[in-house]
């Protein structure tokens, strides 16, 4: 059967469980937490403060309605890299359910991505508030966020998928995944314009997802532009092919993972 034909049909049969999943993925990390949701919020708020005391106020540089610029990038790289970086232990920490009932492994990273976009759209609102307060007015372009969220999703999905098979395959994978996700964020557009990059680099800054992405967004809340559609047509591609080689991968994989584990 096809990787993605078995992947919905998965999703109908036990959508139960991926619902109650959901709901308890979502009790459980804010039971760990005071501040529940609001950490979700205020995670990117601190470190929107940090790069403003930074870059704008001891460096003197900065783009226009900086706060909002940094904010905007911020978002999509915390909702990347947290998708990402919990990927790797999204099957192995379910070591307890696996070795006691069936559950096709796929469900996993395709919960913990939902998780964390659920958090994404409450910080999303943030966004909306700063854009008020800055007196960015809204345009039409806000509905072109759609299709930017929809190809982050997908190429997060795609990522986790292989990520989730490497995190049981090679045990420090994590580790040097939380060192390419420090130095992610600095690769991307996120504290600086594009425009500022030499220009003999700027070919490559697209060959980073988030660039796309980043830049899509501000076209959008900012600058009442369009997103970049021919690139995100490109990592539209990307990810789909990074899910279907994906789901294959962990289907492949999918009864094997608990003598390894």
């Amino acid at each position: 059967m096809n990787s993605l034909n078995r992947f919905f049909n998965d999703l109908r049969k036990y959508k139960e469980y991926s619902r109650n999943a959901f709901f308890t993925d979502l009790a459980l990390s804010n039971s760990r937490s005071y501040l529940g949701f609001i950490w979700w919020v205020l995670d990117p708020l601190f470190y929107m403060l940090i790069y403003i005391i930074v870059v704008s106020i001891i460096m003197g540089r900065g783009e226009p309605n900086f706060p909002v610029f940094v904010f905007s990038g911020l978002l999509i790289f915390r909702w990347s890299s947290n998708t990402i970086g919990q990927s790797t232990s999204s099957i192995s920490s379910k070591k307890n359910i696996i070795n006691n009932i069936y559950l096709p492994k796929t469900l996993f990273p395709f919960i913990k991505n939902n998780v964390n976009t659920f958090y994404f759209l409450i910080s999303l609102a943030l966004l909306i508030v700063l854009l008020v307060i800055y007196k960015i007015p809204p345009t039409w372009h806000y509905f072109e966020i759609i299709p930017v969220l929809v190809v982050q999703y997908l190429f997060n999905f795609g990522v986790s998928l292989w990520l989730s098979h490497l995190g049981i395959v090679f045990f420090d994978v994590d580790k040097i995944l939380n060192v390419f996700l420090r130095a992610w964020y600095y690769l991307s557009p996120g504290l600086y314009a594009l425009d500022r990059v030499p220009e003999e680099f700027r070919p490559f800054m697209w060959l980073n997802p988030l660039t796309t992405s980043i830049v899509s967004s501000r076209n959008v809340f900012l600058y009442g532009k369009s997103p970049v559609y021919l690139g995100l047509a490109t990592w539209f591609l990307i990810s789909v092919v990074l899910i279907y080689f994906g789901l294959r991968k962990v289907y492949q994989f999918d009864r094997s993972y608990a003598k390894v584990m």
